[in-house]
């Protein structure tokens, strides 16, 4: 690959951090609730920036995704495919991670050469998470997977890992909310009883706090063992491509 096609892609294709905040939470009904921000937004290289809205929340069959990091249409196409050639869900998400981790590998290969200080970006950041969510015998599961790179012997080295999440998850941008207090966060009633509502307040604080990065309509979706219900969803012509 030619320095010219490095430039093209790691500049026009990458996001600053992750620029975006997705929250998945199992709330106690058993139902998973999932709020997303709907702003992509490219950074240029003179500092510029273009947004577009997108939705970032996706689905193969029962198994649905959220997708926060680099290369967003890498990610997105990866998952489409493990999940398309596996029906088990665990073997699709190893797959998935595998031809990622390959992926980001090669691309991180080609920016210490070209782009030293973007791969500090990266090293600093982070390159992606990608929550898998549905049901396995009734019972809900989501599944965080995150992707980073470390320097071994001064060459960049590209892991993932897969954790399962308890009952609540918050992708991409979520400082924020970890160093909110108290009085910031959804009250506890919220959590219990107005679970979309929830997920919906936590992506609105991120927001508030990094209006530059996550904004644009919040889309959020109901996912239960009988199918999914989108209570928001932002009309947007836009796909990740």
């Amino acid at each position: 690959m030619n320095k010219l096609l490095i430039t093209g892609f790691l500049i026009f294709s990458s996001l600053r951090g992750f620029s975006t905040c997705i929250a998945i939470y199992i709330a106690p009904n058993g139902h998973i609730y999932v709020a997303a921000d709907s702003r992509r937004t490219f950074y240029l290289d003179d500092d510029k920036t273009r947004t577009e809205s997108i939705c970032k929340i996706h689905n193969v069959g029962n198994t649905y995704f959220a997708i926060a990091g680099f290369d967003d249409g890498g990610l997105l196409t990866a998952a489409n495919n493990a999940l398309g050639q596996n029906n088990d869900p665990d073997a699709a998400i190893e797959a998935f991670g595998a031809a990622m981790t390959a992926h980001y590998q090669h691309l991180m290969d080609e920016a210490q050469q070209f782009y030293p200080e973007m791969l500090k970006r990266f090293l600093a950041n982070g390159l992606a998470e990608v929550a898998f969510f549905g049901y396995t015998d009734g019972r809900a599961r989501v599944m965080d997977v995150q992707f980073r790179v470390y320097l071994k012997k001064n060459k960049p080295v590209v892991r993932c890992r897969v954790l399962p999440v308890g009952f609540l998850a918050v992708i991409g941008i979520s400082k924020d909310i970890d160093d909110a207090a108290p009085d910031e966060l959804p009250a506890k009633q919220t959590m219990l009883q107005k679970p979309d509502l929830y997920v919906q307040q936590l992506v609105e604080l991120e927001a508030a706090k990094q209006p530059l990065t996550v904004g644009g309509p919040i889309d959020l979706l109901e996912l239960s063992p009988d199918g999914a219900v989108w209570i928001k969803k932002s009309n947007s012509g836009a796909t990740i491509q």
